[in-house]
């Protein structure tokens, strides 16, 4: 039986069908905005601009104790700076996995090789022991990232970029089963969840079925003109709205950060 959750009048009203994308321009294009309890997955490329529109798509931040950004790439403070520079929401949840993979595994495996070269002395052997170095290896990354986007209440906004991170370092089913599952948190509890990840990680298997199971399929690409790069994103599925299938030539303001140039129809 699936899980039935209650919402109140007073959130229907003022959460509404849909929420923005934090790109206005984008919104009119799309009717709207994105629909809530959308699964939205952004395939990329290098340079395509995803990662500045992951950042954006959290800065509606209706609930911002409700809006989480997770980073795999970035740190903490390169974050902020984008945050800064465009007036977006900083109150909003920030998780930046990259940093505490590097604190947490590659620095003891770095201890690891020095110790097995150079050798054990007493003062490492101390610090073995307050550190629990043996211990503490084997952190499941993705099940606590999923965990975290599955305990979001009702109307949540959460961006993972990107699954890279993961690929990398997992069997890539089992990244999708656990994307599997926070879709259906999304979709339960009319929330909006858009991650990213790299076309060049994954194998064309499973591209294809996370675009299956994606409400919102967008394809971030970069091409050069002459001495110039174009930066376009191609929405190739939107699920019971084929009319907003498009190719957006957009570029990059610093009043309003990524905003479309060109809007053309496929459908």
């Amino acid at each position: 039986m699936s899980k039935q959750i209650k919402f109140s009048p007073d959130d229907e009203e003022f959460f509404g069908s849909v929420g923005s994308f934090g790109v206005p321009k984008f919104d009119n294009a799309m009717n709207g905005g994105v629909p809530r309890g959308f699964l939205v997955v952004g395939f990329t490329e290098t340079g395509s601009g995803s990662e500045l529109f992951a950042k954006q798509l959290t800065s509606p931040a209706e609930e911002p104790d409700n809006t989480i950004l997770i980073s795999t790439n970035e740190s903490q403070l390169e974050i902020a700076r984008v945050f800064n520079k465009y007036k977006w929401p900083t109150d909003i949840a920030v998780r930046t996995l990259g940093e505490e993979y590097n604190a947490k595994v590659l620095e003891k495996e770095l201890l690891a090789s020095r110790y097995r070269l150079e050798g054990f002395k007493l003062p490492d052997i101390q610090r073995l022991a307050q550190t629990r170095f043996v211990d503490d290896d084997t952190q499941d990354f993705l099940t606590e990232m999923t965990n975290e986007i599955m305990a979001m209440g009702p109307y949540f906004r959460a961006v993972i970029d990107s699954l890279d991170f993961f690929m990398q370092r997992e069997d890539q089913s089992r990244v999708v089963a656990m994307l599997r599952m926070m879709q259906a948190h999304t979709q339960i509890h009319r929330g909006i969840l858009f991650v990213t990840v790299s076309k060049d990680t994954i194998t064309p298997a499973i591209k294809q079925e996370m675009a299956a199971i994606a409400d919102m399929v967008c394809d971030f690409k970069v091409r050069t003109i002459g001495s110039d790069f174009e930066t376009s994103m191609t929405v190739s599925k939107f699920r019971n709205a084929p009319e907003n299938l498009s190719i957006m030539v957009f570029r990059v303001t610093p009043e309003e950060g990524i905003t479309p140039e060109t809007v053309e129809r496929i459908a």
